[in-house]
């Protein structure tokens, strides 16, 4: 922790505090039928708090001497891009392809290729990952998914 954290810390709450105002202006609404600003007011407020713990803790801790390290300390930056481009392509594809195929493939590449898990656990977290996610937005929360190649699947 150190001068990167303050910086950091100050603009990421900076940036909360900009949001919640925002998210203000466009309608709280209520618990039981929320308006437009619901949403980002509560994740900016989490945010807000994260900041504050991080400038805490920058400013709290004692600085030690030691040598700096790499940005990503010295983790594997192939392993960073290969997340990255993912997210980017499923992303992209997520309109055409849906978000059935695409989320389960996104999780069978990052657990099964990225992190090298076993094939049954990468199965079967991907699939419990992708129904736990498509019962979460599709059917509690009632949002429109893109259904893409595979629509005819849905229920």
């Amino acid at each position: 922790m150190g001068r990167a954290d303050r910086i950091s810390g100050v603009f990421w709450l900076c940036f909360a505090i900009l949001a919640v105002i925002e998210s203000r202006r466009l309608g709280m609404g209520t618990l039981h039928q929320p308006g437009p600003g619901f949403l980002f007011f509560w994740v900016n407020i989490a945010l807000g708090i994260m900041a504050l713990v991080v400038l805490i803790r920058a400013w709290t801790e004692k600085k030690t001497a030691g040598p700096r390290h790499a940005i990503f300390g010295g983790q594997n930056i192939s392993k960073i891009i290969f997340v990255m481009l993912s997210l980017f392509m499923y992303i992209l594809l997520m309109e055409t392809v849906g978000f059935i195929p695409v989320t389960l493939l996104l999780f069978i590449f990052l657990l099964g290729i990225i992190e090298k898990k076993k094939w049954f656990f990468t199965a079967f977290m991907s699939i419990a990952v992708t129904v736990v996610a498509y019962l979460i937005f599709e059917v509690w929360l009632q949002s429109q998914l893109p259904k893409g190649l595979l629509g005819f699947l849905r229920f």
